[in-house]
């Protein structure tokens, strides 16, 4: 009984320091899909360094870590038995940016900040006439200055399309377009409606030289054109 004794606690120990050796702990750390957030900061939230024991490595505090960060919307990671921790990482998409003065907010749908940047490019729509200028990365609007950003949400095509920036101001919301005149939306009331109406009138009227679409009463839109017509 002791020899058996003896026995199993060398293996229990063998194992125990096989763990902490170098045979099981982290040689490499990889980052899979970031692409606004860079690998120094997904690997910066996550606090894992090569050298550490495999065995109990809390990846899950790790995942919550990087969750934080402005960009990251989902995060997953895997260790192998080779000494690699992979973190995968799918990012967040802007949909508005907002004018800051200085340059630009890029706004998620729920009204999250994800970056300021001098300029961007893409799909995200620009909002003009909102302060915004404190806006910093992980920042939350505040509810009226997510209004604007509903608004952007309910355009589609083709009428996102054709809007070249969302105005906000004592008109409550206008939709300048591409070269041709601007829309009144009014208030935050029957979007959908009005965004209706101004996809039909898109699609079926011819909008040369229109200075102004008045969609404020969605079911009775007034289009207006510039005089003379040239």
């Amino acid at each position: 009984m002791l020899w058996l004794t003896l026995a199993v606690a060398l293996v229990l120990l063998s194992g125990y320091l096989a763990t902490q050796s170098e045979m099981l702990d982290v040689d490499r750390l990889e980052v899979n899909g970031a692409v606004r957030t860079s690998t120094d900061e997904v690997l910066a939230a996550a606090g894992v360094r090569t050298g550490a024991p495999l065995v109990g490595l809390d990846l899950a505090s790790a995942r919550t870590r990087i969750a934080r960060l402005p960009w990251v919307k989902e995060v997953y990671s895997t260790r192998s038995w080779d000494g690699v921790v992979r973190f995968t990482v799918t990012e967040r998409s802007p949909l508005a940016a907002l004018a800051t003065g200085s340059g630009w907010a890029l706004v998620e749908e729920n009204g999250r900040v994800l970056s300021v940047e001098q300029r961007f490019s893409g799909s995200p729509v620009p909002i003009v006439g909102l302060n915004v200028a404190q806006a910093t990365p992980g920042d939350w609007l505040e509810p009226a200055q997510r209004g604007a950003v509903a608004v952007a949400a309910e355009l589609y095509e083709p009428v996102r399309g054709a809007v070249r920036s969302i105005q906000v101001g004592p008109e409550g919301y206008v939709l300048d377009l591409h070269g041709a005149g601007r829309v009144l939306l009014g208030d935050s009331r029957e979007m959908a409606a009005k965004v209706l109406a101004v996809h039909t009138i898109i699609e079926r009227v011819n909008l040369r030289c229109m200075d102004t679409l008045d969609v404020r009463l969605p079911a009775n839109p007034v289009l207006t054109r510039r005089i003379p017509c040239q």
